[in-house]
């Protein structure tokens, strides 16, 4: 282990954590604009039902490529939130090691 090997892991760990964040941001985005796009489909009388079951089918009726696209962005954020997780478990594996490797051997 060397140096380069500690820093490619902080540079993992950074760039994974970039990437659930911006991960994270594309759901909410993506979470608010079917939000606002139900709402605004409830206020024009689009989506109509009963109950709330047949307004929610109604709205992934209308809506369908919305709900895609939030499930495909859920999906891609818990994977990045898995790529972080995996990142920080090296990081911390190197620091045991360091820590292991710093302890007076005993003969």
């Amino acid at each position: 282990m060397n140096d380069q090997t500690i820093t490619d892991a902080f540079r993992k760990l950074y760039e994974a954590r970039r990437n659930w964040a911006q991960a994270s941001e594309k759901t909410i985005a993506i979470r608010q604009a079917l939000e606002h796009e139900r709402a605004a489909r409830l206020m024009t009388g689009e989506i109509v039902g009963k109950n709330e079951a047949e307004r929610e089918a109604r709205a992934r009726e209308l809506l369908t490529n919305l709900y895609l696209e939030l499930e495909a962005a859920e999906r891609d954020e818990r994977a990045a939130r898995l790529a972080h997780d995996l990142a920080k478990i090296e990081v911390e594996r190197l620091d045991y090691l360091l820590r292991w490797m710093a302890l007076p051997k005993s003969s």
